[in-house]
């Protein structure tokens, strides 16, 4: 990401209201929080449903995002099911090559179903070839040729 993205994200998630574009928060009393480890909590309306946590300072207690919210990533074997920001997308790729994406709207999941979406995708990509066919089937012939040149151990699903 370029220097330039980089302070547009930030200078967005900055304005953006609640806790969700923020990586750092300090505890008032308005937080809902749900303890789910020593020093590890959950902050309802966090759209992220992200883990944080609790550090004090000489300014008092602050909670620090536990992780990236930016993507989600899932993988199982050469399988790799990344959701995007909003978490409205998923991008199912072969040892790093995206193949497809599948977007919420076709699909019918939520932010919150995120992950459970993602666990069924490679699921099926690792243990079902006849899924797998299905998802090259709605490739452009440019993309499953390609794929199958790179990846010779996937010709035989491709076809």
């Amino acid at each position: 990401m370029s220097f330039l993205d980089k302070v547009l994200m930030e200078l967005s998630n900055n304005s953006r209201p609640g806790i969700s574009g923020k990586n750092r928060i300090k505890v008032t009393d308005e937080l809902r929080l749900k303890k789910v480890a020593f020093d590890m909590v959950k902050v309802y309306g966090d759209e992220y449903d992200d883990l944080w946590r609790v550090e004090s300072t000489n300014d008092g207690e602050f909670l620090v995002r536990a992780s990236n919210p930016e993507f989600q990533t899932k993988e199982s074997s050469n399988w790799k099911a990344i959701s995007d920001f909003s978490r409205q997308n998923i991008t199912l790729s072969y040892r790093g090559v995206p193949i497809a994406r599948f977007a919420s709207s076709e699909y019918s999941f939520t932010p919150e179903d995120v992950g459970i979406f993602k666990e069924a995708l490679l699921e099926r990509a690792v243990g079902d070839n006849e899924f797998v066919k299905q998802v090259f089937a709605s490739q452009s012939d440019a993309k499953k040729s390609a794929i199958s040149s790179a990846f010779p151990e996937l010709k035989d699903i491709i076809k």
